[in-house]
């Protein structure tokens, strides 16, 4: 966390998170920043923990509203962040994660505050609607503030409309939400198990990828509590955690000692995912405030099927980001999209990562890209990144 400027109404900008996203679709890249609280190098109230000075709680604190930079195409952005409805709300950002939750072609944002109400950008094509109360997203199921980390924003009921999932501090529970299709979400924190799951548990990164290749998107999880001191008989280090999806029944399972993570306790922070070995099962590297980061290769015991989708634009912007994807196979449908906000303070973009369980092939693989173009694939072999070029139509011959 660092300052980028100093604001005539803020103060120093503390930025947390960031996410490339093409809010207009021109086909050029913007930069959305997630800005955290007021605060300065100068007298500030003293906390303690029991006797040991610490930072204090972010209500002692005023909220910074986030930004907007457009990209001008000429290597220069400008801050549209009050023409779009970005600066007209303030809170105290930790987290931010990308999808289009209502489908209608354009990208939308959705933003963790710690200790506030979250944030839900609705994208109008020229500013951004603030929604997360009408959309049900602004608040956890008791109600409460709670401390809002990391996100992710992805399909994980294989029904086609993104859902959310992010993580907080020990008591807190890490909330999920599926989204109805309808513009608005129904939080599942309860009934999905992962209230009673998450409840002991401080997160700060939250990835939303297939780890078992079953066809499901898991959750995993960076733990660690956000201070170095703590009471007298508690712990602030703790081992990451992989939530597993078991699919249609809307249930976790949460896997630690079984995953392999109790050789490692620490305040873990950001995580990247990617395939680091070209096995086919997605790995991941965690950071941590006290210790060397961490690199865990997915050892999964099954011989599942896999297909990885790398992504390169022409009419849209080169990497991609902000295309749907669904593949299609005998045993069902999923869907994922192009984008690097993922977990806390980190950025992943790399193929688009799907399990296909016991399927060899997919039947059909449909890309509907960020310009607007729908790309379709059929037949495709499975356990292998498919290469893909946005087609952009040839212009019609000229009449003579």
């Amino acid at each position: 966390m660092s300052p980028r400027r100093i604001d005539p109404d803020y103060g120093p900008l503390w930025s947390v998170a960031a996410a490339w996203v093409d809010v207009n679709n021109d086909g050029l890249l913007d930069l959305f920043i997630v800005n955290y609280l007021q605060w300065e190098y100068s007298d500030q109230p003293k906390c303690l923990v029991e006797t040991v000075a610490e930072y204090c709680h972010p209500r002692y604190y005023k909220g910074q509203p986030n930004q907007l930079f457009i990209n001008q195409g000429d290597g220069t952005f400008k801050d549209v962040s009050k023409e779009w409805g970005i600066r007209d709300h303030v809170g105290k950002g930790m987290g931010v994660a990308m999808a289009d939750y209502d489908l209608d072609g354009r990208p939308d944002l959705f933003v963790t505050n710690d200790s506030e109400y979250n944030f839900l950008f609705h994208n109008l094509g020229n500013k951004f609607e603030e929604v997360a109360f009408q959309a049900n997203v602004s608040l956890a199921e008791d109600a409460a503030f709670i401390s809002g980390m990391g996100t992710d924003f992805r399909d994980f009921n294989n029904d086609g409309y993104p859902d959310i999932a992010y993580v907080a501090l020990k008591s807190q529970t890490f909330p999920v939400y599926l989204n109805t299709g309808k513009g608005d979400f129904v939080e599942v924190t309860t009934p999905s198990g992962m209230r009673a799951l998450s409840l002991p548990m401080s997160g700060f990164g939250a990835a939303l990828y297939d780890f078992d290749n079953d066809g499901w998107k898991d959750l995993f999880v960076t733990r660690g509590h956000v201070t170095a001191a703590w009471p007298t008989g508690s712990t602030f280090i703790e081992p990451n955690t992989v939530f597993r999806n078991l699919g249609a029944s809307g249930k976790w399972q949460a896997l630690t000692g079984e995953a392999g993570f109790t050789q490692a306790l620490g305040r873990h922070r950001g995580c990247a995912l990617g395939d680091f070995d070209g096995d086919g099962r997605i790995d991941v590297v965690v950071t941590s405030m006290d210790r060397d980061a961490e690199l865990w290769m997915n050892r999964s015991p099954n011989h599942n099927h896999w297909l990885d989708i790398a992504l390169r634009g022409v009419k849209s912007n080169r990497d991609g980001i902000g295309a749907r994807i669904k593949v299609v196979t005998k045993a069902g449908v999923q869907y994922n999209h192009q984008t690097s906000s993922v977990c806390y303070a980190s950025s992943s973009l790399g193929p688009v990562h799907f399990g296909l369980g016991g399927e060899s092939k997919a039947i059909k693989v449909e890309i509907t890209w960020p310009s607007g173009i729908v790309q379709t694939l059929e037949n495709v072999d499975a356990d292998r990144i498919l290469k893909v070029t946005e087609a952009v139509p040839a212009p019609p011959a000229a009449k003579h």
